[in-house]
């Protein structure tokens, strides 16, 4: 039985540490794009003789601002991207966007704060899933400890989707108060990821199941 457990728990890891793979490969390469972007600018600028602001760059990443919107009249589409492979020049409705403004205030800096708050979750979710495969293999089954690991598991998932949405509402109403956009109205088309919600009920009601089953063990050995 503990080694089908474990098993489990050994594809419940490799199934988020994937995740988490896939994201930090996405971001490796936006930073290497990003970076080589800026080599080549910086050689250009160089040969032209051409001198920037030292933070320029870090001006440039402050004035970010993601912005999620759809056209007002979706039928009439204004804007083009052009397929190279072909040279078909294509109706173009962007839903997802970056756009940089002056306006942005301290934004970037308002998402990353809170990202370190969902990453402090994800750590508490981490260590009480630790402790609880080593309760588990040490017999600890209907225990407190279990319940406690359980809830602190299921907490921090659900913080993280709580936190997901904060991000995505505190940008949305930024984005509301700065900038109207001409045929455009602004919409929320990302949510945080639902599968989140149910791991936390989920581990939430699991520690319920083994409170139920260690009362109930407490009572047959009075009993006895």
């Amino acid at each position: 039985m503990k080694k089908k457990f474990n098993l489990y728990c050994g594809l419940l890891i490799a199934a988020i540490v994937f995740g988490i793979g896939l994201t930090m490969v996405q971001t490796g390469y936006q930073m290497y794009t990003g970076g080589k972007a800026g080599w080549e600018l910086a050689k250009s600028d160089n040969e032209k003789g051409v001198k920037r602001d030292p933070l320029w760059g870090m001006k440039m990443v402050n004035e970010m601002v993601p912005v999620e919107m759809m056209r007002k009249n979706p039928l009439e589409i204004t804007d083009s991207i052009v397929n190279e492979k072909t040279g078909e020049k294509m109706g173009f409705m962007p839903v997802v966007a970056v756009v940089w403004s002056k306006d942005a205030g301290h934004r970037m800096q308002i998402i990353q704060a809170i990202g370190y708050f969902s990453w402090a979750f994800m750590i508490i979710f981490w260590i009480a899933f630790i402790k609880l495969i080593i309760a588990v293999n040490k017999g600890k089954i209907f225990e407190k400890s279990m319940e406690t690991q359980l809830a602190w598991g299921g907490w921090s998932v659900f913080g993280m989707y709580v936190l997901g949405w904060v991000t995505q509402l505190t940008n949305h109403f930024l984005n509301v108060q700065t900038f109207e956009f001409a045929d455009y109205n602004h919409m929320i088309t990302q949510f945080p990821d639902s599968a989140l919600l149910y791991s936390a009920f989920g581990m939430l009601l699991m520690g319920q199941i083994f409170k139920i089953g260690r009362q109930m063990k407490e009572e047959q050995e009075l009993t006895i």
